[in-house]
């Protein structure tokens, strides 16, 4: 998903009928980390960036705390409506200026879920040690993510303001409302002669339903149906490698 600066376009004020695109900021203020769909539960690499169906995910839940209570007689009919525009907005994303991956191996305990299904008249341990790689990413520089075509921008901005982590729980991230923009135009777009980094980009599936991607719904999610998994390409140069990190510089 590579990208190009659009420095031409002009931003329109807030609420104008023109604007159909919001861009807005971030700042790190600790580690990443968002397990890639590909990785397993005792090896899993990172994202480099947060992937739309993270921020789809975010914007929902941030949608759901703060409005899901007005809306317990008519939420099917209301989270049809939101859950659609959510899904079908296209995410542009652009990294920080700099990234420091730190690969990081760590002896953990963990309940052995097939003792639920061992033979109850042998001695069991639910408890097993093990290996894991983790992958945690420094950032430093500020995250931009432009979301549209939407004419529910005001809507869309609020939901943004409300989100301060990506990816695992306690990556936080603070959101800079002096750096909001809403245009007619993306504020930046796919260069592919910029893109050295590719990463797979997971994102809904256009026809996926709220209950397909609820996890209290008896209906499932499919792999490319409900969540689309496609190679991104992002604006990133590998500067530096060793066995611990690598170091990664925004073109």
């Amino acid at each position: 998903m590579p990208y190009l600066l659009n420095n031409s376009q002009n931003s329109n004020p807030p609420g104008s009928p023109r604007s159909k695109w919001l861009t807005v900021s971030y700042q790190p203020v600790s580690l990443f980390t968002l397990k890639r769909s590909d990785a397993t539960s005792k090896a899993a690499r990172s994202n480099l960036v947060p992937t739309p169906y993270a921020i789809k995910m975010a914007l929902l839940k941030a949608l759901l705390e703060s409005q899901g209570k007005h809306h317990q007689n008519d939420f099917e009919i209301w989270i049809k409506s939101e859950f659609t525009w959510i899904r079908d907005l296209q995410i542009y994303l652009l990294p920080p200026e700099q990234l420091v991956v730190n690969r990081n191996g760590y002896k953990l305990r963990y309940y052995d879920q097939t003792t639920d299904k061992a033979d109850k008249n042998r001695s069991t341990v639910p408890m097993l040690e093990g290996f894991v790689f983790r992958e945690w990413i420094h950032l430093q520089g500020e995250l931009k993510i432009c979301a549209g075509e939407c004419d529910k921008l005001t809507q869309l901005t609020q939901l943004f303001a409300q989100i301060n982590y990506f990816g695992k729980k306690g990556c936080f991230f603070q959101f800079l409302p002096d750096a909001t923009q809403q245009t007619d135009t993306p504020t930046f777009t796919p260069n592919p002669s910029n893109s050295f980094t590719v990463q797979p980009m997971d994102d809904l599936g256009k026809k996926t339903t709220f209950n397909r991607i609820n996890p209290f719904s008896n209906e499932k999610a499919q792999i490319d149906k409900d969540r689309i998994i496609e190679p991104g390409f992002l604006p990133l140069q590998l500067r530096s490698t060793s066995a611990r990190y690598d170091f990664y510089q925004r073109y």
